[in-house]
């Protein structure tokens, strides 16, 4: 009879599996390639195996929120759609189990928990879905400062390409392939999407420039694409990389003061403090007086 039990049991479970992994299996996906032809800002890669997969397939079939602004984000950061919910599932397991560790401590001494364990799992849960959120945010201007110094780069390599008789599209296609970094990446689809289409690579830099907000690569296409257009525009090239990185270093030297000016505040809460402490004693004594 338990052995009978047992078997039941097992069915059970592997009916609960199958029926789990059948819901999450990924179906075909055309969304990819009509996103392609649409133009989108969407990179065909294969399907991520593994938990990038499993978030990834939780999150088409649970149809959990994603905004355009987070898939830009993660993009800029070379991160996936698994990825992304797959640390949102870590912190939600995280805030409920803390409280349960608490409470099973509390059971190891002879107290009864009672049920604010319960309540207090559920709120931190609930708080833990939004800490990839948080963490996606906190980390988009030091991407985009990266974006930023990337493609100041990506301009001298593409000067370097021009100096070596390179074509204006030819140049901009060398130099986007030397880095696998997320903008250079977007870059090179960019470039290789207009060269199957048979059309001008610079509409593509400007669109770019918009989705990572980096104007200076607006710049960058409106210069290549008169050159590329018979103008004999090198020196201008040249010239208009080096206003954009001077630009560029003047508004880190600026950056760099504000922090200077705000660390300066903490600098002195010590000296303030210090003062009051000697002060604050002769105040008392006139006070009670």
């Amino acid at each position: 009879m338990i052995g009978l039990v047992v078997a039941c049991g097992m069915v059970v479970g592997l009916g609960s599996v199958l029926v789990v992994r059948g819901a999450l299996t990924a179906p075909v996906r055309l969304s990819d390639a009509l996103a392609a032809l649409d133009r989108r800002s969407v990179v065909i890669e294969a399907p991520p195996a593994g938990l990038e997969g499993f978030g990834e397939r939780a999150q088409r079939r649970l149809k959990l929120p994603l905004s355009a602004a987070q898939q830009r984000l993660l993009f800029m950061q070379g991160r996936s759609v698994g990825d992304f919910f797959i640390e949102k599932l870590v912190w939600t397991v995280a805030g409920a189990l803390l409280p349960l560790f608490w409470s099973m401590g509390q059971l190891i001494l002879g107290n009864p928990p009672g049920l604010l364990p319960l309540g207090l799992g559920l709120a931190l849960a609930g708080a833990g879905y939004f800490v990839a959120d948080i963490r996606l945010r906190a980390g988009a201007e030091q991407e985009r400062r990266a974006a930023t110094d990337g493609i100041h780069t990506f301009f001298d390599l593409v000067v370097l390409e021009r100096l070596a008789n390179s074509s204006a599209a030819q140049a901009t296609a060398n130099a986007a392939a030397i880095s696998d970094a997320p903008l250079f990446r977007r870059i090179t689809a960019g470039l290789e999407r207009a060269r199957m289409e048979q059309t001008q690579p610079w509409d593509e830099l400007h669109r770019i420039a918009d989705e990572w907000n980096v104007p200076e690569l607006a710049d960058f296409a409106d210069v290549m694409r008169l050159e590329e257009q018979g103008a004999a525009l090198a020196e201008v090239l040249q010239a208009r990389v080096k206003e954009l990185r001077d630009a560029h270093l003047a508004h880190q030297r600026t950056a760099a003061q504000e922090a200077t000016e705000g660390m300066a505040l903490w600098m002195t809460l010590p000296a303030l403090i210090l003062g009051i402490t000697f002060v604050t004693p002769a105040l008392l004594t006139l006070v009670n007086s």
